[in-house]
């Protein structure tokens, strides 16, 4: 072959090249599978997602909802999908006790310091009766998840401040589609449970937000499974990404039309809702909330949720990328 052959070879390679970025670009993403729990409190996944900066990352991302955090734990260990964005939980502690491969990268949403999105609410006859958080000792609470749910780390939180323990009441659990009808028909004395329905029960004078986790805290995050645990590049890759969307939502880029947008395609909630509803607090670099991590294992194993001794440590739960 001649030099001019050669180069001009070499050019029509270039063109057909040029000519087919996104499909070339295709051909080279990892699929990242995850799996999320429908709320703003992972607001950050929702819009990396959205707004392309886990593309830009090289990965061909697919998005799957889960009903509960603790569902995702042995999904996300044993490989079937690759990340969950949910609450620390039992069963992730759990798992990493068992030996399963599944560590906590990334915590989301804190509680913030202004309003009240995640709350403790009393019925209103009962409320208006007279009853106050120390005297729920015995009655029927209500949240999502079992009693290794984050919901009831927060729910013992908020407890602990008179005097009362997770062992002192009854825990039901109740979907947020069947909140308003366990209140309607009294089935529950107390409700745990966010926004928007904190909000809307009270303003529906079904039940009075009486009490909120302490700000500050985050008991939502992010964490992976082996296929990222064992492929670093790929890790610090997914949270590069994860972490540029943190930090455009953290100030005023929360409500940019594109986020809210994201938002409600991954929550199915309005966005008039999500705009009104008091929002969380998020942590440019995603860090991890190391307390609220060890304070929850804690809590579960005095409250004989979690049944193992002695308690897992660091190193165990935790990896950062």
């Amino acid at each position: 072959m001649t030099s001019r052959a050669r180069f001009l070879g070499a050019v029509a390679a270039g063109a057909a090249a040029n000519a087919f970025p996104t499909a070339i670009r295709a051909q080279g993403r990892k699929p990242l599978s995850i799996g999320y729990v429908p709320s703003t409190l992972f607001a950050p996944v929702f819009v990396a997602a959205e707004r392309g900066y886990l593309r830009d990352a090289g990965f061909d991302v697919n998005l799957s909802p889960i009903v509960a955090g603790a569902d995702s734990m042995s999904l996300v260990a044993q490989g079937q999908i690759d990340v969950a964005a949910a609450a620390l939980s039992a069963a992730f502690y759990n798992a990493v006790n068992r030996g399963l491969e599944v560590k906590y990268v990334a915590s989301t949403g804190y509680q913030p310091r202004q309003g009240r999105p995640s709350a403790l609410l009393i019925r209103q006859d009962l409320y208006d009766g007279g009853l106050r958080l120390n005297g729920l000792r015995g009655r029927k609470f209500g949240w999502i998840g079992n009693g290794g749910a984050a919901s009831a780390y927060y729910v013992a939180r908020i407890l602990r401040t008179v005097g009362l323990h997770l062992t002192d009441i009854e825990a039901l659990n109740i979907p947020n589609p069947e909140q308003q009808t366990a209140l309607e028909h009294k089935a529950i004395d107390a409700l745990f449970t966010s926004a928007p329905f904190s909000e809307a029960f009270d303003q529906q004078h079904l039940a009075k937000i009486v009490a909120s986790p302490p700000p500050g805290i985050a008991a939502s995050g992010i964490f992976f499974g082996p296929s990222l645990l064992h492929d670093a590049e790929n890790a610090r890759a997914a949270m590069s990404a994860l972490r540029k969307a943190a930090a455009e939502i953290a100030g005023p880029g929360f409500f940019a039309p594109a986020n809210v947008d994201a938002y409600v395609k991954y929550t199915k909630q309005a966005a008039d809702t999500i705009k009104a509803a008091p929002r969380y607090d998020f942590k440019p670099d995603l860090r991890i909330d190391e307390g609220t991590l060890e304070d929850m294992q804690r809590e579960f194993v005095a409250d004989g949720i979690l049944t193992y001794k002695p308690l897992l440590n660091e190193v165990r739960l935790v990896a950062r990328f």
